[in-house]
């Protein structure tokens, strides 16, 4: 236990605040005789006990105080967000965890503060809103959510202004990786492009990066608690926020739509295996624990053809159902001499109301997709105003003519879809780096 003096500046104001009170009821207490002494005391007693507990140090980094409120907060919020089974190895790791959160943001303001001493002050109403926005839920803010929870809300706000503050040093210590940004867009865009037609998929991840500590083991297991969480319910993209270490954490680890061939061999097995809706098993890959969700594919990439609109005209030759083969050969041979000469859809059309089927001789506009598979084969063998074989069918032998076929309007990504993409990737690199470096330069005193 340490004197209040001694971390007072490490406390939040909630806990200044209480501080404050205690001091003056002590001060009151001093004048009441014993009896209202004792009262008092025994009405107070639970509230003094929580104040003393908040005033341990766990930590220090470069001689800043980390109390043990502080990391009860954060385990308790990152409980609240990631849904983990509660036990007590994770509740033990999550304390870790926190721990180690709250070390690497004061390594990161304290970067922040040598680039710009207003910076995180100036960043203060944007985090505010942040964490309004991010935990609103039943018409209330998200402030008042969180306190509903028993977790404070400004050190959840400290989380937030830490992100916002880092970016900007990342960005400007890194100003000339950054600036080959367009030149890297403009080649993604052309790759897509060019491979329109190529299988895709719908990702979000976690990048998991052994910590101090947290062993790579143990950040084995972690990962696998995050995968039983998520089979439970959880949400994958906010855990992505708090626990994964690549760029695309700030954006709950989403990716996107990737082409499945520009992933390493390794993933492209792991993510084939994994069910739509679903995580990968964990993926060790240097030296990094990665979980992919597997969000949707498409096997012919933004260019599907299957969404294609197609105008078939038919000409139906009816028979009965218990006609012979000899007759269905007839049938198919008049339908043959019959359409030799036919090069338009109208054509088609009017052969068979001559046929006088009743089954209507123009499909339009409807998506190849629509179709049964063995129609879909066929029309994608036909061209315009060439009249196809004869095929059996239910209502007879059958004649098909594509009148029209419009592939929709390829929808790319947007320029800035890809340039988040990218900068994803290179901040993620950058920012892991550069945070390793920060902590080999530090003091930084835990309590075992």
């Amino acid at each position: 236990m340490v004197k209040i003096d001694a971390i007072r500046r490490a406390l939040p104001p909630s806990i200044c605040n209480v501080l404050d009170k205690l001091e003056t009821m002590i001060a009151m207490l001093k004048k009441t005789n014993l009896m209202s002494a004792f009262c008092v005391l025994f009405m107070l007693g639970t509230g003094m006990s929580q104040a003393n507990a908040a005033l341990e140090i766990v930590a220090k980094v470069n001689g800043k105080a980390i109390t043990n409120y502080q990391v009860d907060q954060r385990a308790a919020f990152l409980r609240m967000v990631t849904n983990l089974e509660d036990t007590a190895e994770n509740r033990a790791q999550i304390k870790q965890d926190a721990t180690q959160m709250l070390i690497d943001e004061i390594l990161k303001l304290d970067a922040a503060a040598a680039l710009d001493p207003t910076l995180a002050q100036r960043s203060r109403e944007t985090a505010r809103k942040l964490v309004d926005e991010n935990f609103a839920a039943n018409g209330k803010t998200g402030s008042q959510s969180l306190r509903e929870q028993g977790i404070d809300s400004s050190n959840i706000q400290q989380k937030f202004i830490t992100d916002i503050v880092w970016g900007e040093v990342i960005r400007f210590k890194f100003q000339t990786k950054f600036a080959e940004l367009d030149t890297i867009v403009d080649k993604a865009l052309s790759r897509i492009e060019a491979n329109a037609r190529q299988p895709q998929v719908k990702l979000s991840e976690i990048i998991l990066l052994p910590e101090p500590n947290r062993p790579l083991d143990r950040t084995l297991v972690l990962a696998n608690e995050i995968i039983k969480a998520v089979n439970k319910g959880a949400n994958f993209n906010a855990i992505a926020k708090q626990y994964s270490t690549s760029g695309t954490a700030a954006n709950g680890g989403q990716l996107g739509w990737v082409m499945l061939d520009q992933l390493p061999d390794e993933i492209q097995d792991q993510v084939k295996k994994t069910k739509i809706g679903a995580v990968s098993a964990p993926l060790q890959r240097d030296g990094l624990i990665i979980l992919v969700r597997n969000e949707g594919s498409r096997q012919d990439g933004v260019a599907d053809p299957s969404q294609d609109i197609i105008t078939l005209a038919r000409a139906v030759f009816p028979l009965s159902k218990d006609v012979s083969n000899a007759d269905k050969l007839e049938a198919a041979a008049k339908l043959e001499r019959d359409t030799a000469s036919i090069d338009s859809c109208d054509g088609i059309a009017a052969l068979n109301q001559s046929y006088g089927s009743g089954i209507h001789g123009l499909i339009k506009n409807i998506s190849l997709g629509s179709l049964n598979h063995p129609l879909q084969a066929l029309v994608n063998e036909l061209k315009a105003g060439v009249p196809s074989k004869p095929f059996s069918f239910t209502e007879g032998i059958s004649v098909f003519m594509l009148c029209d076929r419009i592939s929709p309007k390829i929808t790319l990504p947007s320029r800035d879809e890809v340039l988040r993409v990218e900068f994803d990737k290179i901040f993620g690199s950058l920012a892991e780096r550069y945070l390793l470096r920060l902590r080999r330069s530090a003091i930084i005193e835990t309590n075992s």
